[in-house]
């Protein structure tokens, strides 16, 4: 086949150049090839394309999944300071991601198919790292959540030595996988609970759908005993958002509910529940109810809100609705201390938003995207900086979260 085609190529050069000559045109000065008396086919120069090395994730780089369902669903990082594209790392569909402490390391919690869309399914946890971020193996998953995105049905303890990847097959559970020795260590359930904050060195918690938490730890034996706290919200009335915000390092985790109440828990084997504040009464408001028809500022989005650890503050993508109407799209930031429960600012919005995140870093970057832009802004004074194009978001990360 090799000889045909290049037999192919060789009488279609041949017929090329007689068409030239027949023309009266002349014939380029290597066309008669070295044996001709020819110079031969020019030289082109050769060229290399840079490649920055990666080294790490920086402090104002924002990492989001994309979800437009046309191209791959892939992992993204875009430099906040430039609105550039620094890399993309390939992934599936309704993957989950998380990054070591250092961030040079990456987790993708994903799943395929054998098939492309059916065959044999295959769930893993993807690692990806070194300075071109490529494939450094994976750890076969018994299984994992496959839903709309979800912050936290993948997360890693706050040293990065386990990574807890929430299960509902077939029934609700967290996989607890050790990092270092890159295998499955054992599997916990957690009946009537979904998704996972984890606290302290190999602990976890998860919201029930009673309103009470699961919480996991480890025995004197090193196997994990879950025990269930007392009911802390109204799963009828007046739920917990699953985007709620917890900090792995400090163990603070604010549960906040479709009416805009905070509710503060100090995660750990017994969780400190404190006492729940209103955003709106923060804001000088009403809080907000559930009654029927009632208008009001409300907490909405797909990720609608982001913490900043060093300042205690909490940024909300509000708007004006009616009760349930917790995805829709903020039209304002809100910027609360979550120590005096004080409304700090109010930032208008370039275009309704979705998602949120906030860097960790001494000059910190707030960033807010909608469907297809995102918007860089100034955390401290809400000033828009830049704004680029992007694919559908699905969760957002940043270094330190």
């Amino acid at each position: 086949m090799k000889r045909i085609l290049q037999q192919a190529c060789a009488a279609a050069g041949a017929v090329a150049l007689s068409v030239l000559l027949a023309a009266g045109l002349s014939a380029p000065a290597w066309a008669g090839g070295p044996a001709g008396g020819g110079r031969g086919p020019p030289v082109l120069a050769s060229e290399t394309a840079g490649v920055t090395p990666f080294t790490g994730l920086r402090a104002h780089e924002l990492t989001y999944s994309g979800m437009d369902g046309v191209t791959t669903g892939g992992i993204r990082i875009i430099d906040g300071d430039t609105a550039r594209t620094v890399a993309t790392v390939y992934s599936s569909q309704y993957a989950n991601f998380a990054w070591a402490p250092d961030g040079r390391t990456l987790y993708i919690s994903e799943t395929y198919w054998t098939l492309g869309n059916r065959g044999k399914r295959e769930d893993v946890l993807s690692i990806y790292g070194g300075p071109t971020l490529r494939n450094e193996g994976e750890i076969a998953l018994p299984g994992r959540l496959i839903s709309d995105p979800k912050t936290h049905t993948f997360a890693l303890s706050p040293d990065g030595h386990y990574a807890y990847n929430y299960s509902f097959q077939p029934a609700p559970a967290v996989t607890v996988i050790d990092l270092r020795t890159r295998r499955v260590l054992t599997s916990v359930e957690v009946p009537g609970c979904g998704l996972v904050f984890p606290f302290g060195k190999r602990g976890f918690a998860s919201l029930c759908a009673d309103g009470s938490m699961a919480v996991a730890d480890v025995n004197a034996q090193g196997k994990y005993v879950v025990h269930r706290t007392k009911r802390f919200f109204d799963v009828l009335r007046d739920p917990v958002m699953d985007e709620s915000v917890a900090d792995e390092h400090s163990g603070l985790a604010l549960f906040i509910t479709y009416d805009g109440w905070v509710h503060p828990v100090e995660l750990a084997d017994r969780p400190r529940f404190e006492k729940p504040w209103s955003i709106e009464a923060a804001a000088g408001m009403s809080p907000a109810t559930s009654q029927v028809g009632a208008i009001t500022w409300r907490p909405g989005g797909q990720v609608p809100f982001a913490y900043e650890r060093s300042r205690h503050r909490l940024f909300v993508l509000m708007h004006e609705g009616p009760p349930w109407s917790f995805e829709k799209p903020g039209s304002q930031i809100w910027v609360l201390d979550v120590r005096t429960h004080r409304l700090l600012e109010r930032w208008e919005v370039p275009e309704h938003a979705y998602l949120l995140a906030v860097t960790q870093d001494a000059h910190p970057l707030l960033f807010a995207l909608s469907y297809r832009w995102l918007w860089i802004m100034n955390a401290e004074s809400g000033a828009v900086r830049r704004a680029t194009q992007i694919v559908e978001p699905g969760l957002v990360g940043v270094k330190g979260e």
